[in-house]
């Protein structure tokens, strides 16, 4: 049994996605397309991080070392990959994208979860 303590990773992937869906609903009232583009940029942001995250604390202890960096090196390849898709896909499939609002919520949502992740360490 392993006496290292999982970190709050994952409470602070749910805590984001609340702020993203409270963000999304504030911003329809500016507009539905102005909304979904705040929506799927938060999303193009949280799902690649989420992605990472469980894929870099699935494995814990010294015993692990191999196993976890190379969970690191999938969650990050992955994460570059699912960031790619998810801008491909919003800017394919939403056509009335606000390239502004897309963009700032994706790095609203960065700087979102470094808050969290820093005041979870602290």
């Amino acid at each position: 049994m392993s006496t290292i303590t999982r970190p709050a990773v994952f409470r602070v992937c749910v805590h984001q996605l609340a702020l993203l869906v409270l963000g999304t609903a504030v911003a329809l009232f500016a507009g539905v397309n102005f909304g979904l583009s705040i929506f799927f940029g938060g999303l193009t942001q949280w799902v690649p991080q989420t992605w990472f995250s469980y894929q870099a604390y699935r494995y814990i202890g010294a015993s692990q070392a191999d196993n976890i960096l190379t969970s690191i090196y999938r969650g990050e390849a992955g994460k570059l990959m699912l960031t790619a898709s998810g801008c491909v896909l919003t800017f394919v499939g939403f056509d009335d994208v606000n390239v502004l609002a897309f963009f700032s919520a994706l790095v609203v949502m960065i700087i979102i979860q470094i808050t969290l992740v820093a005041r979870a360490v602290s």
